[in-house]
């Protein structure tokens, strides 16, 4: 008989702003009841091509109807509260990740690794790898204090990848025209081939001083490195997306609702049709600003090996953006690389080579006349991207 789940302090969430003058993203929401099958492959073509629409322009969607309950979000995110509220200072310096020697966000993240303008960053993490809930690795990777709880949270981490993002896969899929299981079959068996990461993240206030000094930009523009990033949805309005106007909208929060954007490997691998999106994170309204922000996350990747190389041999649409993004920019996505002898990167070498490079101050500004900060990795152009606040502070 299972044991029962461990008692913890209920997380309560933080009243929704009152604030009536804010610009909202206009987002398409899917309803995730509408793709069935025993396999989620049943799709109609309204969803198809409404989605398809969304995430080609604004790389951001609305998802509900994902199959939990909000008691059973509630509860993920008593444990995140839990993970660094109940967690000793000393035990995560000892399970901190090692992200500049590995690549890897697994364990702690803690304050201050990430620097934008030589500000240090006020966000502690705690990621979960899809390979990390064997037993052995359980042991090796999380503090004892965390043991009881890690069938709770694999059980989670599960769902997200097994029934979420299977069927936004199935979606995607049909959007390339290809077969509905294509891109499923580029990601599945993660705990023994991927490297998605569930992430539990607490941000806390910044000092004025430092605020300031960042025009109220509390983690900066940029892609999310991987191919289907799902945001939980909670009450903090911080989450600005850069719409296709150019102008950073916020994300309004909605009750057991998911936030679904799409990430550089995705946006590869279509020759440019999906959008990897432009967002980041800002200090919150006046009436939430006393609060902390945590946030419950699930970032899927193609597996390890998965070749970043645009589909057009199999797709009909990626070959026709693919060709559409060469005649624009007068090169491919891996040209540079390609002349020099070099490989096209994998999924996991995408990641962990963005990973390491993230935050730490190697990119140099724009020469283009942006505001925005530039480094190459892999022979790609890596954006930070700065600009005015939708709200001034």
């Amino acid at each position: 008989m299972p044991s029962p789940a461990p008692q913890l302090p209920p997380w309560v969430p933080p009243k929704p702003t009152t604030e009536s003058d804010l610009e909202w993203a206009p987002l398409t929401t899917l309803d995730l009841n509408q793709i069935t099958g025993s396999d989620y492959t049943q799709v109609p073509q309204s969803v198809v091509s409404a989605v398809g629409e969304a995430f080609s322009r604004d790389g951001f969607i609305y998802a509900e109807n994902h199959g939990l309950s909000w008691d059973q979000v509630l509860r993920q995110f008593a444990i995140a509260q839990y993970a660094f509220n109940g967690v000793s200072d000393a035990d995560k310096a000892r399970y901190k990740a090692d992200i500049l020697a590995t690549g890897s966000f697994v364990g702690y993240k803690e304050q201050g690794h990430w620097k934008l303008n030589g500000v240090k960053d006020r966000i502690e993490q705690l990621n979960f790898g899809s390979q990390s809930f064997s037993l052995e690795k359980r042991r090796q990777l999380f503090p004892e204090s965390l043991q009881p709880l890690l069938d709770e949270i694999e059980q989670f981490a599960r769902f997200n990848h097994g029934v979420i993002l299977r069927k936004i896969l199935s979606v995607l899929s049909l959007v390339l025209k290809l077969p509905a299981t294509y891109l499923w079959n580029l990601s599945k068996e993660p705990e023994k081939k991927g490297l998605d990461l569930l992430r539990y993240a607490l941000y806390h206030t910044p000092d004025q001083s430092d605020d300031e000094k960042l025009g109220g930009v509390r983690l900066q523009g940029h892609t999310d490195f991987n191919s289907v990033s799902i945001l939980w949805s909670q009450p903090i309005t911080s989450l600005e997306v850069l719409m296709p106007d150019n102008q950073w909208r916020l994300v309004k929060h909605r009750d057991n609702a998911l936030v679904i954007n799409l990430g550089d490997a995705m946006h590869f691998i279509s020759g440019g049709y999906l959008k990897q999106t432009i967002h980041r994170v800002v200090a919150p309204p006046a009436d939430q600003a006393h609060y902390p922000r945590l946030g419950l996350f699930y970032f899927a990747l193609f597996n390890d090996q998965v070749s970043l190389e645009p589909l057009v041999n199999e797709s009909s649409v990626v070959k026709k953006a693919y060709q559409d993004k060469i005649e624009r920019d007068g090169e491919g996505f891996w040209d540079n690389i390609k002349v020099k002898g070099e490989k096209v990167p994998t999924a996991g070498d995408w990641e962990r080579l963005r990973v390491k490079a993230y935050g730490q101050q190697h990119a140099k500004k724009a020469e283009d006349g942006t505001v925005h900060d530039v480094e190459e990795i892999a022979g790609q152009k890596v954006l930070g991207y700065n600009g005015d606040r939708s709200k001034q502070i």
